[in-house]
């Protein structure tokens, strides 16, 4: 098993269980994903863009699971998946102690403790196995909610690119990249 279930209970009194991910749920995955395109105007990936199938993310599963520097948590309430969060870690030996975190939260779940919860159980799972030693990420630099987050979380903000994000109404936004030390 690559990490033990967490049972938790959000702000919003709801008990949920955050887990690895599992090649059966491929489909809540994917299902999640539309929703999450849908929801939120911080993700790079457009609707246009998201056309993977169920055994291309069931192949995504697979590799993240086989690997001992990659994560992907999902969020379960109610049988359904209401958020996820994947550490990709680097392949080269070089770079093989550095990941870059993604996550994602349906609406109506987040600022109720969810994100913590979520990278509180990747950054515990990250430092028990020892072999990541930063964690790396990208947010939109109007995503204040989420730089909230990540700076609560102990991120912190190591540069920004800017006009990296070209919105769908042509104005640019700059993009913010920040990492955890797991050394402490």
């Amino acid at each position: 098993m690559k990490i033990s279930p967490v049972i938790t209970t959000l702000k919003n009194r709801v008990t949920i269980t955050i887990r690895a991910a599992l090649k059966a749920d491929a489909e809540g995955l994917l299902d999640a994903g539309w929703r999450y395109l849908q929801e939120s105007p911080h993700l790079i990936t457009t609707v246009n863009e998201f056309n993977f199938t169920r055994q291309q993310e069931q192949a995504r599963i697979r590799s993240l699971n086989e690997s001992d520097n990659s994560l992907l948590l999902i969020a379960m309430a109610h049988n359904r998946i209401i958020g996820n969060l994947q550490l990709n870690g680097e392949s080269r030996s070089k770079i093989r102690h550095n990941a870059l975190l993604g996550i994602a939260i349906r609406k109506e779940w987040q600022n109720i403790g969810l994100g913590t919860a979520l990278i509180r159980t990747a950054t515990e799972w990250a430092r028990d196995r020892g072999v990541l030693k930063t964690i790396w990420l990208n947010v939109h630099a109007t995503n204040e909610r989420a730089i909230a987050l990540y700076k609560k979380m102990g991120f912190i903000e190591t540069g920004k690119q800017l006009h990296y994000i070209k919105e769908p109404d042509g104005r640019y936004t700059d993009n913010i990249l920040m990492g955890l030390s797991l050394h402490q």
